[in-house]
């Protein structure tokens, strides 16, 4: 009999999690246990850069309980990641080294979109109706001890989602002195949070999201305080009126008279710069109550491992999210809308076609993305268009793609110029093998569906895509002069054949 009992570990900033249960092949979860233990790392990564080994020792004894926890329910089945503590602590892979030697378990550091992304899919299999939420408008706020991510949702369509290094911890640790030294130290907190979030997307849009989703942030311990007996349900929902009223009450306690309500320091600490924040959010959103799903990043974990254990398609699931963000993204910069998602087109038409040459899968969207956003440099400037695209892309957040994929698709779009990569490139030099060949293989076909569309008027439409010994023929009509293209398409076929051995053929069939 096939043992389906997992466990999921959330190293966090402010605390460690573990969920142990039983995971059928349709994601039903039956959790069998539940622990957390507090462990403040973003004490030490907000303040001094670098978490003590002090700390290590602390996560280490947390770590071992959980080992034996698992060994006594003999699970084999889990994973376990970290987030922004160590991701952002110095001496990072020396801690998770020095967890390997002391506990034997797996760590696996995940960047913030990993992260975003894991818990994004916990919330929607929480919230039977999220369809019909995000349908009518939905403001998602997640804050973490680090940091803070704002998604949008209107017309069941995801329009934004911001990540900002104001997580309540965080706050705490940057502003912490002041509250022993100033009578006005709520107030320079008030004014901390609102310069470091006005440039957020949620305030320059219209007041138009029906509904808000809080997570993170000790919203379930603000639960409770409202409302105890509803904490155990999966949706909480809060009322504005009752939430503004906690609100005022905690506004100017201290953190030892915080503590006379029944919680614990660690989360004393950090109570009112979470509700401050969330009420930034609050005071802009037209709902009367919040919605609080039940989860945690330990969730996301979850699916996660299901997803892995019975081999579905993660990317699929998520696919029509990142494509939305993306478009949103190109529209800030101002792109060629017809021409881009042209490009788009003939890139999927070339990568499908080639599949035999080229050898990759997952990659296909990482070529979408690439194509979209390729040209996204002529915001700044129309000369060196290639590196600025590279370093826009570099810089923003792509919903659910990976730092590493990021660098992947910044890369593609650097190399859809005539330049070839090169390990003096500092940029490129820097990715793994696997990373540098992948990317040589998606430029290349960037670069024959741009020339394709060389002239920005979409005059040429692909027929078939067919291999003829060592040829690539792609053939297509049109009925405009494509003297332009035809040309252009020679020059980029060049490397083509550098890369896969196979020389790329244009044959135009002219249509009266």
């Amino acid at each position: 009999m096939e043992n389906n009992l997992i466990a999921a570990i959330d190293v966090g900033s402010h605390a460690l999690r573990m969920k142990i249960g039983e995971i059928d092949e349709e994601g039903n979860f039956k959790e069998l246990e539940s622990l957390r233990k507090t462990a403040v790392l973003g004490h030490d990564t907000f303040n001094d850069g670098k978490i003590s080994f002090e700390s290590v020792d602390t996560v280490c004894n947390i770590l071992k309980m959980f080992k034996k926890c698992m060994k006594d329910y003999r699970i084999t089945d889990y994973k376990a990641m970290a987030t922004s503590a160590i991701r952002e602590a110095e001496n990072k892979d020396y801690i998770i080294d020095q967890i390997k030697l002391k506990t034997g378990l797996d760590i696996k550091v995940i960047d913030n979109a990993r992260e975003q992304y894991l818990t994004h899919k916990a919330i929607k299999r929480k919230i039977d109706d999220f369809d019909s939420l995000i349908e009518k408008g939905v403001v998602m706020v997640v804050i973490g001890a680090g940091s803070i991510q704002i998604t949008l949702y209107k017309n069941s369509q995801l329009i934004s989602s911001q990540n900002v290094k104001l997580g309540a911890l965080r706050v705490k640790e940057v502003l912490g002195d002041l509250e022993r030294e100033s009578f006005s130290y709520y107030k320079i907190l008030e004014e901390y949070i609102r310069v470091n979030i006005e440039s957020i997307d949620f305030f320059k849009r219209s007041n138009d999201y029906n509904h808000f989703i809080a997570v993170g942030g000790e919203i379930t311990t603000i639960s409770k305080l409202i409302n105890e007996e509803h904490i155990e349900q999966d949706i909480i929902y809060i009322n504005r009126k009752q939430f503004e009223i906690l609100y005022k009450e905690f506004l100017h306690k201290s953190t030892e008279e915080i503590l006379e309500y029944n919680i614990e320091r660690e989360r004393a600490e950090i109570i009112i710069p979470s509700m401050m924040l969330f009420k930034k959010f609050l005071d802009k959103s037209r709902t009367d109550k919040i919605l609080v799903p039940n989860i945690t990043l330990s969730d996301g974990i979850i699916m996660d491992i299901y997803e892995e254990k019975y081999n579905l398609d993660k990317e699929e699931m998520s696919l029509k999210d990142i494509f939305t963000c993306v478009k949103n993204i190109a529209k800030k910069y101002d792109y060629n809308k017809e021409h881009s998602l042209e490009v788009e087109k003939n890139a999927k038409i070339i990568f499908d076609n080639c599949k035999d040459i080229h050898g990759l899968v997952s990659e296909r969207h990482l070529l979408r993305i690439a194509a979209i956003l390729h040209d996204i440099g002529k915001y700044i400037s129309v000369y060196n268009t290639h590196i600025l695209s590279y370093t826009i892309i570099k810089s923003i957040e792509i919903f659910g793609i990976s730092n590493e994929q990021l660098e992947i698709i910044a890369n593609v779009a650097r190399y859809n110029s005539v330049e070839t990569p090169s390990i003096r490139d500092i940029n490129f030099g820097k990715l793994s093998n696997k990373n540098k060949v992948i990317v040589g293989k998606l430029a290349a076909i960037l670069r024959l569906a741009n020339a394709l569309d060389k002239s920005h008027n979409q005059k040429i439409e692909i027929i078939s895509v067919k291999r003829r010994n060592k040829q690539l023929i792609i053939y297509g009509k049109s009925s405009a002069n494509t003297m332009l293209e035809m040309w252009t398409f020679k020059k980029k076929a060049e490397f083509f054949k550098e890369v896969f051995g196979i020389t790329p053929i244009l044959i135009i069939k002219k249509e009266i």
